[in-house]
């Protein structure tokens, strides 16, 4: 193995992991493959003498050592905290690392558990994840422990999310711990008050016509970015509330005119950091995703549309226009696009949790059409109701959400096989009906919003709804359940047989 001198301790770690896995007698050795480049792509060349990784960036080196492990260990990273044999592939000659969007990440909005959240950052990055999200308020409860391996692996780190409660309070010097925010925004999404909520109620409304207290949060945040280099972006959202009537006409215009001060301030504080604004349907409001002839922002774009049916690719009448409305806004600037997705969300998709293997390998080729810049995916655990119920004690929500999102972070790259490795094709089969049948249940959660169909509190389906639990149940009775779906089989299980008790006594 070629010692030579480490540039960054992104390439000292490259060379530990290859000391780690790499078992073989030829040497490997690094080399930049495009001086200028920036992007993440890598080349592994295989000569008679040794292997080559070239890389644009160290993390694109660092990639190139998790491909060639692969290749010639037959070792994958799957699963949470431990590797898995496959056949050894072999290099032939040439293998070209590409990824199909320059952005690729997770999204952690108020999970605060450290060993997750490590055993998540070190499985993304394995698999070709270069991003993740966290908001201020986490960030704060989380970075101490993080710092050290999000540097070492030269991951991207963006704050933002529904964080502008905490930062007003923080620009006005109220003491706010971040697990406090973390638990007033969980319950947001109930609609139960806390007494971090209460004590910092905020209108959207009110902030983006506040051009003092907006300046307020700009310096708090223009702050967190001087203290840590790895920030690379600023994703702000406005609260969780869907703006109506007259205060949705002026909401985009107002929001976006605060990104982009937002956008100013950081550059004349002499950082490179980037902004963007989102275009999302809170409380399930159209105004609050369509452009409606608004101007667009000199900030990038996250879309993020809540309440899909992931049994199908954007073809119900809701979902086919929220399809039409990122298409515009694809259209209307030459900014950065960047899709937020759901594929992890156990509030979202709930604990009748589906897999969506196939989906997500659609999702990824039409945004890729469509001129997308990147995907997120947000990862969500249970809510603690949930949670302290006692069909749910051997729910593994980290086990289960994992199974989707190492299919998104691998589908991120060009003719990079995950479902094959991860299930025997007996069990891929299971995984595409399972697909086909628990994804149905998305249709619901957001018509609901927010009684979920686990949470049974809608008489006037009940017939159809039981009808799609029976056949989950049906589905659910097959012989044979292999790992890593044996576990998460009898899971569903038993969520399947509360959820329809539930409906027949409404």
């Amino acid at each position: 193995m070629n010692k030579q001198n480490y540039k960054n301790e992104i390439e000292q770690f490259a060379f530990e992991e290859l000391e780690r896995f790499y078992t073989g007698d030829k040497p490997v050795v690094f080399e930049r493959l495009n001086t200028s480049g920036n992007g993440d792509e890598f080349v592994i060349d295989q000569t008679e003498n040794n292997y080559v990784i070239r890389g644009n960036t160290s993390r694109s080196l660092l990639y190139g050592v998790y491909k060639l492990i692969e290749k010639v260990e037959g070792l994958v990273f799957l699963e949470l905290g431990k590797e898995k044999k496959i056949g050894i592939q072999g290099l032939t000659s040439t293998y070209e690392g590409k990824p199909k969007f320059s952005r690729r990440g997770n999204v952690f909005e108020t999970i605060d558990d450290i060993p997750f959240l490590k055993r998540m950052l070190d499985v993304g990055t394995k698999n070709g994840l270069n991003e993740v999200f966290f908001t201020f308020f986490l960030w704060d409860e989380v970075k101490k422990a993080l710092l050290p391996e999000i540097k070492k692996r030269g991951i991207d780190v963006t704050l933002g999310g529904h964080s502008l409660r905490y930062l007003l309070a923080k620009a006005k010097g109220v003491s706010v711990s971040g697990k406090a925010a973390a638990d007033g925004a969980v319950n947001d999404l109930v609609g139960e008050e806390t007494e971090f909520t209460a004590a910092n109620t905020l209108k959207n409304q009110d902030f983006l016509q506040d051009e003092k207290a907006q300046q307020s949060v700009i310096e708090v945040i223009v702050s967190y970015c001087e203290a840590e280099p790895v920030i690379q972006r600023i994703s702000l959202w406005p609260e969780d509330v869907g703006a109506k009537g007259e205060e949705a006409k002026l909401f985009l215009t107002q929001y976006m005119a605060f990104t982009e001060k937002l956008q100013q301030a950081l550059a004349g504080a002499g950082l490179q950091v980037e902004v963007e604004h989102i275009v999302y349907n809170a409380g399930l409001s159209w105004e609050m995703l369509e452009r409606k002839e608004q101007q667009v922002s000199s900030a990038d774009v996250l879309y993020a549309y809540w309440g899909r049916n992931y049994a199908h690719s954007y073809e119900s009448e809701r979902d086919v226009r929220a399809w039409e409305s990122l298409m515009d806004w694809r259209r209307s600037t030459d900014k950065q696009i960047t899709v937020f997705e759901y594929y992890s969300d156990h509030f979202m998709l709930s604990e009748l949790f589906p897999l969506l293997f196939k989906r997500i390998a659609t999702d990824i080729e039409m945004y890729k059409e469509a001129g997308c810049d990147g995907m997120v995916n947000l990862v969500v655990p249970l809510h603690k109701i949930a949670k302290a119920q006692p069909h749910m004690e051997q729910y593994d929500y980290q086990k289960y959400q994992q199974l989707n999102n190492v299919v998104f972070a691998r589908s991120l790259w060009e003719d990079v096989e995950t479902v094959s490795y991860l299930l025997s094709p007996a069990m891929q089969q299971f995984a595409e009906e399972i697909e086909h049948i628990f994804a149905q249940n998305s249709q619901y959660n957001a018509v609901f919003f927010p009684s979920r169909v686990v949470e049974a509190k809608n008489p006037e389906a009940k017939n159809e709804v039981l009808e799609l639990l029976n056949k989950m149940g049906q589905l659910l009775q097959q012989g044979q359940i292999e790992e890593p779906l044996q576990q998460y089989v009898e899971s569903l299980q038993r969520v399947v047989q509360t959820t329809k008790s539930r409906w027949e006594a409404l």
